[in-house]
């Protein structure tokens, strides 16, 4: 179920947290973070807490602290603290006594308002107000107002601190190697830290709306600089302070003139007119973005809005250089890096709704690709294999060793940056969905080719031939379930390899008669020829398991001949992730028939007509009675898979865990931030799932299989170029789109085909009778 409470008011939508829940601090602030693609900035209460982690990033600011420490993205100094002294008396929320809180994030907009009811030591009521947003309309700007009111309607007086504080760090770790402060004017604060390759500057002004002025201090102390303002205020008037932060990095190459005349401008043109103007940028992603489903809960509508959300504010808008991190902008965990999710779950809903977006996110895996042919070279392959974990470069940043085992006092292996190969072909996958969708032969010419002959060349030269199969394998290696590791051709990753080195041979084939020059520039450059034969006999040969008598197909060599985890509901149901590792060790999981995230399904997902539809069928079914669902990533893949099969009791059942991953009760969970992909995946459900849209060889497939209560769903897709507008029920396919298309586009609806041009309404049947029972 959702923690928070959901509100609707006036084109609002908001989530909101009622009453002081120090126990969901750490979680809330990840929850209600206000991100904009470059800044994230968490939610933490602007008043001071015992218990909590408060943080701000910024997409790219990457540095490694020490040389035995691993890169991650940089905790920068704090704006969001306050320090407030009402007629004498410190207001603290965990000592003051307090008569009512409310924290509440309006997912429309990203804005997050903080209220407070406080009573003094001397019976007086006063109410704070704090509103805050990242704008999206100037990225660097952080945008805050600060009210103060007694409710008696006595005068009093208000004393407020705030500042930049540069002690931040990443759980104890400081990064800036040094930290300059200054003060321009008496009115803007501005603090620069120096990185290894890198700055980041803060810029602040605090200034008085409301009240009067009586005393305006400012103090420096150690990586700290801070400004004291105390005002007076009669009966009938509140104290209103705003605060403008501009925030950049060395490589966006404003000068201190410019910062100071933008901060200044900003902060003449106040609050409300600054967030208006980011409201204006929110309803045009919500315009392009946003859908519409009759028939569902407010709940629901908040957790869909919730990932949509989050997704526009952890994407790099702004540039290739950088990209989508398991946690996004909102807190520390897995230290900022990319993984695979980003192409495989986040990618396609940028894809299909901001495509020169997507563009920029392959952009930054081909500005990586020398780091990738290191990686390669270092484990003694040809081409490019791409990091398990990612920062600013191409280069592998996870840790080769992790935390001492306390009771052996070992360090334990990390054996994902070295063995999960699969996510050198999840790129060129992400890669080849970019190209079909929109034709740029331009990105394909200057960075593509390259990127899927690379990778080609890994698979290439990492498969090894088997007497007994007489076929090529893949071995020692581990998919995106990481309770079998060690293990040999692994079902996913053989046909991911194969999808790859397809693909690269294809775009080959084409390039040698569609444009020749290039061909020729690129055989010299990485000897075409001799590797398109090495692909042929590998693609002749790959081992790729099929399905057997029984119609299930092998996740690995061995994996059907282990026995089954007798107690498996036990961890199904318990709220404890990875509670089957208190009961059992890693070697003993490995054993056995249980899965973290089952990689069939998710094969079947990427590649929906891979099998006969009863084939797909059968998988889906067989594996989630194994999976156990201890990732984030689990519930979200198994719901877009029951949804596409028909079996809809279990599609919802998933899709309901999906939605709340970051929303539900437990308080112990996201508190490092809210889980990225798993918010891809709920879009992934909803459009390849739900409304059983897929493109694939330059036909529009649509299946719907939405939930009997659902009257319809409507969205919006760029296919092929155009934006179309889709509204879909279990019975008829509406598209439409504003211009006539140049070029027809195939459509399959059903059983049917169609030719769309600007309009198109069918009826179709649904090829298979929704399954209710679990076989």
């Amino acid at each position: 179920m959702i923690h928070y409470e959901t509100d609707r008011q006036e084109g609002r939508l908001w989530l909101k947290e009622s009453g002081f829940s120090p126990d969901f601090e750490l979680k809330t602030e990840s929850v209600f973070a206000q991100c904009n693609g470059y800044m994230g900035v968490r939610a933490a209460h602007p008043l001071s807490l015992v218990n909590e982690n408060r943080g701000m990033f910024l997409s790219g600011a990457f540095n490694r602290a020490y040389e035995d420490e691993v890169t991650e993205l940089v905790n920068c100094p704090d704006v969001t603290w306050m320090g407030l002294i009402v007629n004498g008396e410190e207001i603290c929320p965990d000592r003051t006594e307090l008569v009512s809180c409310e924290r509440k994030l309006d997912l429309m907009t990203g804005e997050l308002q903080i209220n407070y009811q406080f009573r003094l030591s001397l019976g007086r009521l006063i109410q704070i107000q704090n509103r805050r947003f990242a704008s999206r309309d100037d990225r660097h700007l952080f945008v805050q107002d600060f009210k103060v009111s007694f409710l008696d309607e006595k005068a009093g007086e208000i004393r407020l601190k705030t500042g930049i504080n540069g002690q931040e760090t990443n759980s104890g770790v400081s990064h800036f190697n040094k930290v300059d402060c200054r003060v321009y004017d008496r009115e803007r604060m501005e603090m620069r830290g120096e990185l290894k390759d890198n700055s980041v500057t803060v810029l602040t002004q605090c200034s008085v709306k409301s009240g009067t002025l009586r005393t305006k201090d400012f103090k420096l102390c150690r990586r700290g600089i801070y400004e004291s303002l105390t005002v007076a205020v009669d009966r009938k008037t509140e104290a209103v302070f705003e605060k403008i932060t501009y925030m950049n990095q060395m490589e966006d190459e404003e000068k201190q003139k410019e910062r100071e005349n933008i901060l200044a401008n900003a902060s003449k043109s106040g609050y409300d007119i600054l967030f208006q103007k980011h409201e204006r940028v929110m309803r045009d992603f919500w315009s392009r973005s946003g859908l519409k489903i009759e028939g569902i809960s407010q709940e629901e509508e908040a957790a869909i809005r919730f990932a949509q959300y989050h997704i526009q504010g952890m994407t790099p808008w702004h540039t290739d250089k950088s990209s989508i991190a398991a946690k996004g902008l909102t807190g520390e965990g897995y230290k900022g890096h990319v993984f695979w999710d980003t192409e495989i779950f986040l990618f396609p809903s940028l894809l299909y709704t901001y495509p020169e977006t997507a563009r920029n996110l392959l952009k930054f895996r081909y500005l990586g690709l020398e780091g990738a042919r290191k990686k390669a070279r270092d484990y003694g392959f040809a081409g490019a294999m791409f990091p398990w974990e990612a920062a600013k470069t191409g280069e592998e940043e996870t840790p080769l060793y992790a935390a001492l085992n306390i009771y052996t006092g070992k360090a334990n292996k990390v054996w994902s940056g070295i063995k999960e190969y699969h996510v050198t072909a999840d790129i060129v996958y992400a890669l080849n969905q970019y190209y079909e969708a929109t034709k740029d032969q331009e990105f394909m010419n200057q960075y593509g080719y390259e990127m899927a002959f690379e990778a080609a060349q890994f698979w290439a030269t990492c498969a090894r031939w088997d007497e007994k199969k007489e076929k090529f394998g893949i071995y020692d290696v581990i998919g995106p379930d990481e309770y079998t590791e060690h293990i040999d051709n692994n079902a996913y990753t053989n046909y991911m390899a194969a999808y790859c080195v397809k693909i690269a041979y294809a775009y080959a084939e084409d390039l040698k008669k569609q444009n020749p020059r290039l061909y020729m520039s690129m055989d010299r450059k990485f000897q075409l020829q001799r590797r398109m034969r090495d692909w042929e006999s590998f693609l002749k040969n790959i081992y790729l398991p099929s399905p057997g008598e029984d119609g299930i197909i092998p996740q690995d060599d061995t994996f059907l001949s282990k026995p089954c985890l007798e107690n498996i509901e036990k961890y199904k149901k318990s709220q404890i992730k990875q509670a089957v590792l208190l009961d059992y060790s890693r070697d003993e999981i490995v054993n056995m028939q249980v899965l973290k995230q089952a990689d069939v399904v998710m094969l079947l997902n990427l590649f929906p007509h891979l099998v006969g539809e009863e084939y797909v069928r059968k998988n889906v079914l067989f594996y989630e009675k194994r999976t156990i669902h201890d990732s984030s990533l689990s519930y979200c893949a198994h719901a877009q898979a029951c949804a596409v099969i028909g079996a809809m009791d279990l599609a919802e059942e998933f899709f309901d865990k999906c939605l709340v991953v970051d929303l539900d009760d437990n308080p112990y969970d996201s508190t490092d931030g809210i889980h990225s992909a798993s918010l891809g995946g709920i879009w992934n459900c909803l459009i390849f799932g739900f409304a059983g849209v897929h493109y694939e060889g330059d036909v529009l497939y649509i299946q719907p299989h939405i939930p009997d209560r659902w009257q319809s769903m409507e969205f919006q897709l760029t296919v092929a170029g155009q934006d179309i507008r889709f509204k879909v029920t279990n019975k008829t396919v509406e598209l439409h789109t504003e211009e006539l298309l140049s070029c027809p586009l195939r459509v399959k609806a059903g059983e049917q085909e169609y030719l769309f041009k600007d309009s198109l309404k069918a009826v179709i049947s649904l090829e298979m009778e929704r399954q209710k029972e679990v076989v």
